[in-house]
């Protein structure tokens, strides 16, 4: 992978955090309710359409009582989120931040609330072609059929250029990180040949609209 190839990095601290909105929450799969944890208020969340409102239930040895399911982040509150390793595993924290102080509302596997939310939402090259997670995901994606050399940038068709562009907007204007590798082989049968790596960071998948684009911008070429 080393001949012929284009880049596209914003290098920098990988961002490991950041405020999300409520539509995020809802594609990872969770309902938001305030209620009471062992009689003390406080915010907390179920997996969605599993709980109701007016129901008690007990977790983990705490009783959870639901007075109200949320419909959108209470004003004056945050919701934050955050990718911590632990014991050489990924996990994403998310939390309630309010003028009351903070709720903790999930600590879990990235991996599962990925899979989850992008099936749902059917991000379907995000899905197929996703590598490792940790503090950055990266994607690897091989469409070359038949062998040759990789063109130089100055051959690329216009419709790849476009893709690139795309990129350099997805790197500039959502995530300020990331690093894309490509090379083009030029067309086969009316299909671009062509194989990439993108690295991006995790916390920015989490963000609907985010991993949308970069959904899109991998079928471009297919």
């Amino acid at each position: 992978m080393l001949d012929g190839y284009y880049i596209v990095e914003n290098t920098g601290v990988v961002p490991a955090e950041r405020r999300f909105k409520f539509k995020d929450l809802k594609a990872w799969g969770y309902d938001l309710h305030l209620g009471t944890i062992d009689g003390t208020e406080a915010y907390f969340v179920s997996k969605a359409g599993t709980r109701e409102e007016g129901e008690t239930y007990t977790r983990d040895g705490k009783e959870y009582h639901i007075s109200e399911t949320q419909r959108e982040i209470p004003k004056n509150a945050r919701l934050l989120a955050r990718i911590v390793i632990e014991g050489g595993q990924p996990y994403l924290e998310f939390w309630l931040d309010t003028e009351e102080g903070n709720f903790p509302l999930a600590k879990e596997d990235p991996r599962l609330i990925l899979h989850r939310f992008w099936t749902e939402k059917k991000f379907n090259q995000l899905e197929k072609h996703v590598g490792s997670v940790g503090l950055t995901t990266d994607f690897f994606k091989d469409r070359v059929f038949v062998k040759g050399l990789p063109l130089p940038y100055e051959e690329y068709p216009p419709k790849v250029r476009r893709v690139l562009r795309e990129v350099r907007d997805i790197h500039r204007d959502m995530t300020g990180f990331g690093r894309f590798v490509f090379q083009y082989f030029g067309e086969e049968d009316k299909a671009h040949q062509y194989r990439l790596w993108w690295l991006l960071p995790t916390i920015h998948l989490f963000d609907v609209e985010v991993s949308n684009e970069v959904d899109k911008v991998l079928a471009m070429l297919d």
